[in-house]
């Protein structure tokens, strides 16, 4: 049993930690009060001091005027040019030591950029322009280069992009070398290459996803001046527009089975497919973008053999051979039917042109349709005679396009009646009723220019202004209109179709084939309803 002294004692030694605690957090906290910090650290001591010459150490400190914290050196520090091997650090209070791994390259200028890596202990403020410039020669390089940085297909400028100058080699590829001068874009896309030495290099920039300095061909986006620079001599402030040129192959696809269907998917996007069996063959169909879907017609349990052919948008074909088995069916299992679906476009309610245009998409492919049971009448009163030619089906049967002039003046109903259309599973959709009306000129707009001195074929494209999805596009037109334009805001851009594919294409880095030029109309076109805005002109 503790005394009753004993107890006094040992709460009067409690007290005294609690205090010593306390005192010790009031130590470490920010005052309070006052004016707010907005002063940024300053540098007070560098070593080697900036701009010396004949360095040959290993160690490079800097101390600031106040109290620091340091924010991902490894991320924010740049060295140019790239060192051999790696380096650590050592904090201090107001300060840093970095030790480098391997001597730094004779006779050769360094610029350490630090960036936004020192910040302020109470308000967080960055240190600004900290960088420190040494040689390890008897004199420093000077040439300089500026630019910016854009994203092609919208004009803006990009952020922390990664431009890099590449010694020049016949063998350079992006993807396999990294750049020997670099830095990164502030947020006005600006970029400020310093220090470098005479020589002859290749200038790109991109967005360094992994932040290894490559270029990953299916996740990076890039831009690559298309001529070798030498310096001293380029004296061009350079506008590099980035944009996605992914030129990666297609892989072996993902497989789905079950009792009815059996699906390849293609990590890429693919426009088209052949498939050759060995012994029996199955109904297929190109679904979405890049899914193949085969359809088990035939009740097989047994394991089929194909090869397939498939293409991408770049047009390069991939062939593998695909072994086809579907899941044995249990008995527990029930009718495993994707139920059969159906998109439209127009939808119902949503208004029309004179010209009727409807756009149906399921889900499988439908392999009987019946166009007698289609009923389409003008303002509800009068049938419209169809003949086959207003009928058009893609190669798997999975999309049907209506188109036929009417002359309609108030609305136009369209059926579709259950059984109109059968799947190769032999379901079918429930039936389908639209009344669309006259669209009213007076609640829509028109914009329109010109498209002067282009000498090859272009696409101009009207977009969103909130996303730049593409809205409409007219082909080697001028004048051109973009007429029944719903009330909004929008950009307009002009692709210079070199190639005279009807699509912009992307280039490729690995052979220094730029992406085809594009240029983003500046101003923000603002449509009102009943207005016809002129005068949006494209000019080379």
């Amino acid at each position: 049993m503790y005394s009753k002294k004993h107890s006094h004692f040992q709460a009067f030694l409690w007290a005294i930690v609690v205090m010593a605690g306390l005192a010790g957090c009031a130590q470490q906290s920010s005052p309070t009060g006052g004016e707010k910090d907005t002063t940024p650290p300053k540098v007070v001591r560098q070593v080697p001091e900036n701009l010396t010459t004949n360095f040959k150490g290993r160690i490079v400190e800097l101390d600031f005027d106040e109290y620091i914290n340091i924010d991902n050196l490894n991320q924010q520090l740049l060295i140019t040019p790239a060192i051999e091997g790696t380096f650590d650090f050592k904090t201090f209070p107001k300060g840093v030591r970095i030790t480098f791994e391997q001597d730094f390259k004779p006779n050769t200028t360094y610029t350490l950029n630090f960036r936004n890596a020192f910040k302020d202990v109470t308000e967080r403020n960055p240190a600004r322009n900290v960088k420190l410039v040494f040689s390890t020669g008897t004199q420093l390089d000077s040439l300089r280069m500026q630019g910016t940085v854009k994203e092609l297909l919208t004009d803006r400028p990009v952020y922390d992009a990664l431009v890099g100058l590449y010694q020049y080699s016949d063998t350079l590829k992006f993807s396999k070398n990294k750049p020997y001068y670099l830095t990164k874009t502030d947020s006005s896309g600006r970029f400020d290459l310093e220090n470098m030495s005479p020589g002859k290099y290749r200038l790109a920039a991109l967005k360094d996803v992994n932040n290894n300095l490559l270029y990953n061909t299916e996740k990076e986006a890039i831009a690559f001046h298309p001529n070798p620079i030498t310096l001293p001599g380029f004296t061009d402030t350079p506008v590099l527009k980035i944009t996605n040129a992914d030129q990666s192959p297609q892989r072996t696809p993902k497989t789905l089975a079950t009792a009815r269907t059996f699906s390849l998917i293609y990590p890429k996007g693919i426009t088209s497919a052949q498939v050759k069996f060995t012994g029996d063959s199955l109904p297929y169909a190109l679904m979405e973008s890049n899914q193949i879907r085969f359809y088990n017609t035939i009740n097989s349990t047994d394991t089929l053999r194909a090869s397939i052919t498939v293409q991408d948008s770049l047009g390069r074909s991939f062939t593998s051979e695909q072994k086809i088995r579907f899941r044995e069916k249990g008995k527990r299992d029930g009718d495993t039917r994707e139920p059969l679906e159906l998109k439209q476009t127009p939808k119902s309610g949503e208004d029309v042109d004179e010209i009727f245009k409807m756009q149906m998409v399921f889900n499988k492919p439908i392999t009987r349709f019946n166009p007698l049971m289609v009923r389409i009448q003008e303002d509800t009163i009068r049938d419209v005679n169809f003949s086959a030619n207003d009928f058009e089906w893609n190669a798997y049967r999975t999309e049907l396009k209506i188109e036929k002039e009417l002359k309609f003046r108030r609305d136009v109903r369209s059926i579709f009646p259950k059984g109109t259309f059968i799947s190769i599973e032999e379901d079918t959709v429930q039936a389908v009723k639209n009344l669309n009306p006259l669209r009213d000129p007076e609640k829509y707009g028109t914009i329109s220019g010109e498209v002067r001195n282009v000498q090859s074929n272009y696409i101009v494209e009207l977009l969103s202004a909130a996303d730049f999805k593409v809205v409409r596009s007219i082909l080697n037109t001028s004048p051109y209109t973009f007429t029944a334009v719903p009330p909004g805001t929008y950009k307009l851009r002009l692709i210079l179709d070199l190639n005279k594919n009807g699509k912009w294409d992307a280039g490729n880095p690995d052979e220094f084939i730029p992406p085809e030029p594009v240029v983003v109309f500046p101003n923000d076109i603002k449509l009102k309803a009943n207005f016809e805005l002129l005068g949006n002109d494209f000019s080379l």
